[in-house]
Parts: C-alpha cells; sequence; structure tokens
C-alpha cells in the first residue's frame, strides 16, 4: 500500500473512523504492529483542519522503523483487529499483486507500487 494510491486512501478512509467505538480503527493496527502507543498517540492531536491522517502517519512510520515488515503482516494485523473489510480491500484491489509482493518488506513493495503506478502528479 502506498500513501496516496487509491487503494491505500480506500484503507485509510476506513480505518480512520474515530467515531464509532466498537470499531477498531488505525490505533489497534498500530498496536498490533508493534508501535508504541506513546509515538501513535502523537497521530492524534490537532484540529480537524490541521490533522493528517493518522493511518497514513503510521504506515509511514512503519516503512522507517520496520524495513523487513511485509504486506502478510499488514494483512494479519488487519485480520487481528477483525478489519476484514481493509483485507478485503488490499486482496480484491490487487490480487496478482497480493500473491506475488505478499513476503516482499514493505519498504520494497512501496517502490514496486510506485513503480506499476508511474510517477507521481
Amino acid at each position: 500500500m502506498i500513501p496516496g494510491s487509491e487503494l491505500f486512501q480506500t484503507v485509510e478512509d476506513k480505518l480512520n473512523i474515530d467515531h464509532v467505538p466498537w470499531i477498531p480503527n488505525w490505533r489497534e493496527l498500530a498496536s498490533h504492529l508493534k508501535i508504541p502507543s506513546h509515538k501513535y498517540r502523537e497521530f492524534d492531536g490537532g484540529t480537524t483542519a490541521e490533522k493528517k491522517s493518522p493511518t497514513k502517519e503510521v504506515l509511514q512510520l512503519l516503512k522507517q522503523r520496520s524495513p523487513d515488515l511485509t504486506l502478510i503482516d499488514v494483512v494479519e494485523a488487519l485480520k487481528k483487529i477483525q478489519r476484514n473489510d481493509a483485507v478485503q480491500i488490499i486482496t480484491q484491489r490487487f490480487p496478482g499483486a497480493v500473491g506475488e509482493y505478499i513476503r516482499l518488506p514493505f519498504k520494497s513493495l512501496v517502490l514496486v507500487m510506485e513503480n506499476v503506478r508511474g510517477p507521481r502528479a
């Protein structure tokens, strides 16, 4: 999943929902992917106008801090927090890519998908 891609935006929209307390969101994903709570709480501040996407912040942090993380690790974490909707988005949107690239380190996957997508506008 590449920050800025259509796939990422769809998953981001699902995980950024904060107003429904019983639905796991980006905080649970961050926790399952071993991001310390003091770190991911930094993504929770600001007014609505200045607030960045916390899901995007989590995935960018993972890309930097966990170079061995794979797409399957992200998918497994989504399964553990029972966000099968996000898992389905990933597997249905790129069924071949998920199978082919699922064991690539997350950082490498970002580079591969950027090349598939072409340069940013």
